[in-house]
């Protein structure tokens, strides 16, 4: 079954087009030919749109951040609760469609897209830059994708070779190994004195629509910099029980190195506005769709910390009730029929999440703050947990429209916000939570995986897993059939194909 509005993804050639010519000295009738090409045909698309889309469609467009995201990772860590009867992932049961499509459209979609912008520049000095901003970006992609199913077609993939159409799905040890690795050196490799960049096909950075004034070469390579040392930190921290030892070397270097220092460096698709749009907030698309509701765990949390976001995450129940009430995760398809359990009782994300205008943050300098805390916290990081923890709170305020100082003061004074170094992990990671709440469902899941925290309410004897919050999502049906050997080889090495088998790191 596929959820409602879910349509297939197109390419806008021309809506893209528009975006890639902004500020060009020629006209855009000069480029009319390429403009109105289509770029999936990858003969025919340069290096730039083929990074462009795997830029937009890697940051989500609303059919993957449905099935991805919001289906499973957003109702797996109680952002949100399933208020159809017919959708089941929140019952902690699978759903091969939507897993496939996601998984599908990443390795023959955008995915490919960006290992083909790979192969145009690779070999050639001159697209240093553009070759190392396309690495980060595929670190961050995979990221998704081992983190939701653990061993997966990672070295061998997008290969195009004959004997490669089945490729081997690798040990999610040796992908994240090889994520480390490609992190640090593509940053050290960008080079300012190369004058070659991606420009406006640069979304995240570059483009004229969203960096005021355009950034030089050399100003857009420290932003590029500064995401592959944050993304390298994420990326060691997640191995802190896998591998402490490789964990705590690389946390130490990618600080050494130099992670974002403000939130004008953090990854964010911006949402410009007007008549070229280089993004539309998925997740306003999917809400707009009105099956889900606020959770009743986070509605709980923001309720007992008088937390300020509770404004902002979750609308009034109606015009005449301006009460905020969440639902709860779990509910059976009877228990979804009762009158008791009528969406129309509870609320519904707040009104800056079901705007197509609200920007998409990938990584932000708050969860760096965050990641700091916690490596503060073991001892990885100079300096205080205590401050890491509190400007990182500050900066997710901001994220969420709350800039006023004092409001962030007197709530970092409420009883179970104020930091103690006991429970110090607990108020990082639930903090961490609230912050990644409308814009990365995934990173929540994986470090819920990796922590337990936040304490989340327990759903008794539910699903799969018996009321335990799934470990991973199992492989497409089609893998099975149509790659079968490797199929086989990756679940005897890692597990059985269930929800309950834990991925690597997940110890």
């Amino acid at each position: 079954m596929l959820p409602r509005g879910l349509s297939r993804h197109f390419f806008l050639a021309w809506g893209l087009g528009m975006v890639l010519a902004a500020g060009a000295t020629s006209g855009c009738t000069d480029r009319f030919a390429e403009i109105n090409t289509d770029p999936t045909k990858t003969g025919a698309a340069s290096a730039d749109m083929l990074f462009a889309r795997a830029l937009k469609y890697g940051a989500l467009y609303d059919n993957d951040q449905q099935v991805g995201e919001h289906l499973h990772a957003n109702m797996w860590v109680q952002y949100f609760a399933n208020s159809t009867p017919g959708f089941v992932t929140d019952r902690y049961e699978s759903n091969d469609q939507w897993a496939t499509t996601f998984w599908n459209d990443f390795y023959s979609g955008y995915g490919m897209d960006l290992q083909e912008a790979i192969r145009q520049v690779q070999g050639k000095p001159a697209d240093v830059n553009k070759l190392s901003q396309a690495r980060i970006w595929r670190v961050f992609l995979f990221q998704r994708m081992t983190d939701y199913w653990g061993d997966v077609p990672y070295f061998s993939a997008f290969q195009g070779a004959t004997d490669q159409l089945r490729p081997s799905y690798d040990d999610q040890r040796a992908i994240y190994a090889d994520f480390l690795r490609e992190l640090k050196a593509a940053a050290t490799a960008l080079d300012d004195a190369q004058t070659s960049a991606y420009g406006p096909a640069d979304l995240l950075y570059a483009n004229p629509a969203v960096a005021f004034p355009t950034p030089t070469v050399a100003a857009a390579n420290q932003r590029w910099r500064h995401f592959a040392n944050s993304l390298r930190l994420r990326v060691a921290l997640r191995l802190s029980k896998a591998d402490p030892y490789l964990a705590e070397l690389h946390v130490r270097e990618a600080l050494a190195a130099g992670v974002m220092e403000s939130n004008e460096e953090s990854a964010i698709m911006r949402n410009t506005g007007g008549s070229i749009r280089i993004n539309q907030n998925p997740l306003a698309v999917v809400l707009g769709f009105g099956d889900s509701r606020v959770s009743a765990t986070l509605i709980d949390y923001l309720s007992r910390y008088h937390d300020p976001r509770l404004l902002i995450f979750a609308d009034p129940v109606s015009a005449t009730n301006s009460a905020r009430v969440g639902l709860p995760n779990g509910l059976s398809t009877v228990e979804l029929t009762q009158r008791q359990y009528n969406p129309a009782n509870f609320s519904k994300g707040g009104a800056r999440y079901r705007s197509i205008t609200n920007d998409q943050n990938l990584l932000t300098y708050a969860e760096v703050c965050f990641l700091r805390a916690e490596a503060c916290l073991r001892g990885w990081d100079v300096g205080s947990a205590q401050r890491w923890y509190e400007t990182g709170v500050r900066e997710a305020l901001a994220l969420a429209g709350i800039s006023e100082p004092n409001v962030a003061t007197s709530y970092l004074q409420e009883p179970e916000v104020r930091f103690v170094a006991s429970t110090g992990l607990q108020q990082i990671m639930t903090q961490k939570w609230l912050s990644l709440f409308g814009h990365n469902g995934f990173e929540a899941y994986s470090e819920y995986r990796r922590t337990g925290f936040p304490v989340l309410r327990p759903i008794a004897g539910l699903g799969e897993t018996n009321g335990q919050v799934p470990r991973r999502l199992r492989y497409p049906q089609s893998e099975q059939r149509l790659n079968a050997a490797a199929y086989q080889a990756a679940i005897s090495r890692q597990g059985p194909d269930l929800m309950t088998t834990r991925v690597w790191w997940d110890k």
